[in-house]
């Protein structure tokens, strides 16, 4: 078997004191990843100073270990704490989040998934020229660009339907010679009609776009689209002018429509994709967590609607056969074997081969949050394996990664 590309990623802000130089921790888990897995790259949250960025570069130097900044653009951007009145507006007014299947803790951590709106000009300004700045002092190998979305389900059903915000008013208007505020009209109406659907509704949903993205709003999820494509274009190109390599973190390609990443779009700006494919994360851009909150929503809005014919759509249109109930799907996850389908969704999309696609799986435990254990890896690695993939990222910190999942990952991929 060809040997896989292998990454990691690492969080270093919350280590004490924010000083990485008496701390061998780190460099242990480098060593013990270079060893069991012959690491090829490291994505580094941006949050941590130059002297520690520094650092951490040697010690990946020594073990021939790229680095890439790790940089989130539209949420949770270190240093550019976004308000509410910054982020994205939904149809009824909303900013960031939805009432209905939000994820209740959203907001109670240390990220908040509050997102700007990607045609704030004035705020997309400041985060690019600090982004610029981190660059420049970082000296890494290349950037990885992260949370370059709109909402997903789990911020709420509503942020679905964003945004309408003065910014995107103009700037469709000026794209278009329409007024976007007829087709927040048009969402209203959308909207309205989920109190009222019944399951042949969904049977007619080929895919998750289908559900919320109807005829008559064809075009404002083509301007959605768009408007992520040119925002991660304007980080990907000065990375690109500096000579970095760029990776992209984006959503399973099921859900990607959702929060309106275009794969065949986005690959335009980029060296290499890590498609999310987490199917035991109950937090943001996990699969479980994602399904949950998007079928809670539905069931909130029309109660009238039966859960398990609920369900056995949605597993339909994803292609894998989910938990009969909906609380198990946070207890149980989905199956593995999504990376395959997953996978071929991709395929699908004829991507340009100087793209590569490293899929990204859990292999942390975080109470909690997640919990890979060795039967778990064991049946994500063999997808891995079946699915023909170039490389994978295990994700998403190795200080939360056991030297056990490591070595395990190693064992079954190098040999």
């Amino acid at each position: 078997m060809k040997q896989k590309w292998i990454g990691t990623q690492i969080v270093l802000n919350n280590i004490p004191n924010n000083s990485l130089h008496k701390n061998d921790n780190l460099k242990n888990k480098l060593a013990t990843a270079k060893e069991a897995l012959n690491l090829d790259a490291l994505m580094i949250w941006s949050d941590i100073n130059k002297k520690d960025l520094d650092l951490v570069r040697e010690i990946c130097r020594d073990f021939k270990i790229k680095t890439y900044l790790w940089y989130p653009i539209l949420a949770d951007i270190p240093g550019f704490k976004v308000r509410w009145e910054q982020s994205v507006e939904t149809f009824d007014g909303l900013y960031g989040y939805g009432k209905n299947g939000r994820w209740d803790k959203l907001g109670k951590g240390e990220e908040d998934f509050l997102f700007v709106c990607p045609n704030d000009e004035q705020n997309i300004r400041k985060i690019f020229d600090q982004y610029q700045n981190k660059i420049i002092e970082s000296g890494f190998d290349g950037v990885f660009l992260d949370r370059i979305r709109f909402p997903s389900p789990s911020n709420g059903f509503e942020a679905l339907f964003s945004c309408f915000c003065k910014s995107c008013l103009h700037k469709f208007y000026n794209n278009y010679s329409e007024d976007l505020k007829g087709y927040r009209n048009q969402v209203k109406t959308v909207f309205e009609k989920f109190k009222t659907i019944d399951v042949n509704y969904l049977q007619t949903c080929q895919s998750f776009s289908d559900i919320i993205i109807r005829d008559s709003l064809k075009k404002f999820y083509d301007f959605r689209k768009q408007n992520i494509y040119q925002v991660l274009k304007i980080f990907a190109d000065k990375a690109k002018q500096m000579g970095k390599l760029v990776g992209v973190d984006l959503f399973a390609p099921s859900l990607a429509p959702l929060v309106s990443q275009d794969y065949q779009l986005l690959v335009k700006t980029c060296d290499w994709i890590k498609p999310m494919i987490y199917c035991h994360t109950s937090s943001p851009a996990g699969l479980p967590l994602e399904l949950y909150c998007l079928i809670r929503a539905i069931l909130e809005i029309n109660p009238t609607l039966d859960e398990g014919q609920l369900i056995r759509e949605i597993s339909r249109i994803i292609g894998v056969a989910l938990p009969t109930q909906i609380n198990d799907l946070l207890k149980n996850g989905i199956s593995e074997h999504i990376i395959c389908s997953e996978m071929q969704r991709i395929k699908e999309f004829n991507l340009p081969e100087k793209v590569d696609t490293y899929v990204g799986i859990e292999a942390v435990q975080i109470p909690g949050l997640c919990n890979i254990t060795e039967k778990i890896l064991k049946k994500y690695l063999k997808s891995v394996i079946e699915a023909e993939i170039k490389g994978m990222v295990l994700s998403w910190d190795l200080l939360k990664i056991p030297d056990e999942n490591l070595k395990l990952a190693g064992d079954i991929l190098l040999t």
